[in-house]
């Protein structure tokens, strides 16, 4: 484990602890062959998703530079006459609900402003260092006057101190990064919570202040939006830099493994009672389609590989000795690769009446699902009637080609893929990637669909 330290002095320091795994101990005895291993389970691990985790990963590039860390703590020893320092408690990634449970009442919030963006950071100062700074610089003793909220003048000279460590910073910070602009004093705790509520999850960044002989906490609470506008065009580029590096590392073992590279033609929505029922002769209209193999026509298609979830290939469709073949013509990101269903009232009601929490995966598997608990449905509809109401999209295939993961790599613009698939053969119908059906292209009533020819497994 390590820990940042940021004092007047000293600068950052960062602490390592090193393990030497060869000096430890040992079971004392081997376990007899054929026994079976038995799961440890951790029933206090605390729950923490896959996507908290991404956020909490990316405060290696918020946290300031050493010389923008010197230069704050000059210029407050300067400014308070006084020892300061600052030590980093922890980071974590809470969600919009949770934010009451981490914010003091009464405390001191001011708003901080990226640039021209409309989202908001809240930094937190606890009532009694607040009181400290301010009565040092109207000419007290620095003392603490316990946790009354602070006057008007007060909140007046608080936001004076804010404004001079923002200055302070901007010369040690990324100069593409926007410079945080102070906004405003939050007037009361509701306005923050509905301010932080606005971009999804919020990252909490605590932080232990020494101001002479008193300490307390500093927290700066960044919601992901503000924090997607924070980030250096450096520090994306360094993360693609780094995952090409990872690929070339690993080519060898990479070229083993293998998928499908997988030309979609149409999409259309079905719900999964739909899907369940789907029988031999049914037919799946869909509004339209980018190529027409059934005319023996050229066309688009979109090149997908596993769920897609970064995006996919834009090709144009063609005929060529009787077979069809795809030229990649771009990259399309994955947020412009599909269009997503917007979720209504309705659906968000329902989502809350039982209790959803979203698609997170968890780390920790001993975490119950509460609907997974014996009768947590029985005073509600039927839970076949809940799945028969979940929408999924149903893709049209006109080809699959499999790929080694080095093939892929190797992708480029305007590079021609042979589809093997020649005018008037069946496509595919596939749900997530997997294959459900076969069938041939029709027109029913001025209609396009696919009519099912047979089925999978």
């Amino acid at each position: 484990m390590s820990s940042l330290d940021l004092d007047d002095e000293s600068g950052p320091q960062e602490r390592t602890m090193v393990v030497d795994a060869r000096q430890l101990k040992r079971p004392a005895a081997p376990i007899a062959p054929g026994k079976p291993w038995k799961p440890y389970s951790f029933p206090r691990l605390e729950k923490v998703s896959l996507n908290e985790s991404r956020l909490t990963s990316r405060v290696k590039w918020l946290t300031p530079k050493a010389e923008a860390a010197e230069a704050l703590c000059t210029r407050l020893k300067g400014l308070f006459d006084t020892q300061v320092g600052f030590s980093l408690e922890g980071v974590r990634a809470v969600g919009p609900g949770e934010l009451r449970r981490h914010l003091a009442e009464p405390t001191f919030l001011s708003f901080l402003v990226p640039g021209p963006h409309r989202g908001r950071a809240v930094l937190e100062i606890e009532l009694p260092l607040a009181h400290m700074a301010v009565d040092t610089l109207l000419g007290g003793a620095g003392e603490a006057v316990g946790v009354r909220p602070l006057t008007d003048i007060e909140e007046g000279v608080a936001s004076f101190v804010i404004l001079e460590a923002l200055k302070a910073l901007v010369p040690g910070m990324d100069p593409s990064q926007p410079k945080l602009r102070l906004e405003g004093v939050a007037r009361g705790l509701d306005e923050a919570v509905s301010r932080l509520s606005e971009d999804g999850p919020v990252l909490v960044v605590q932080l232990r202040a020494r101001l002479g002989s008193q300490e307390g906490m500093v927290r700066l609470f960044v919601p992901s939006g503000v924090l997607d506008v924070l980030e250096p065009a450096q520090a994306a580029e360094q993360r693609r830099a780094a995952l090409q590096a990872d690929i070339q590392a690993n080519l060898r073992r990479l070229s083993s493994v293998r998928t499908w590279l997988r030309a979609e033609i149409a999409q259309a929505e079905i719900s999964s009672r739909d899907l369940a029922g789907l029988r031999v002769k049914d037919v799946v209209l869909v509004d339209a389609f980018s190529a027409r193999p059934d005319r023996g026509e050229d066309g688009t298609a979109r090149l997908l590989l596993g769920l897609a979830r970064k995006g996919c290939l834009a090709a144009d469709v063609f005929l060529e000795d009787g077979q069809y073949r795809a030229r990649i013509t771009g990259l399309v990101p994955g947020d412009q690769s599909f269009p997503r269903r917007v979720p209504s009232e309705a659906d968000e009601s329902a989502a809350e009446a039982l209790g959803d929490t979203g698609d997170e995966e968890f780390t920790n598997p001993e975490m119950r699902n509460p609907l997974a608990e014996s009768g947590a449905l029985d005073d509600r509809m039927d839970s076949g009637d809940l799945l028969g109401d979940i929408p999924l999209q149903i893709s049209v295939e006109l080809a699959r080609v499999p790929v080694t993961a080095d093939q892929v790599v190797a992708l480029r613009v305007g590079q021609v893929v042979e589809l093997r698939r020649a005018p008037g053969e069946p496509v595919d119908l596939s749900v997530n990637g997997k294959v459900i059906a076969r069938g041939e292209l029709v027109e029913v009533e001025g209609q396009l669909g696919v009519r099912v020819l047979s089925l999978a497994g």
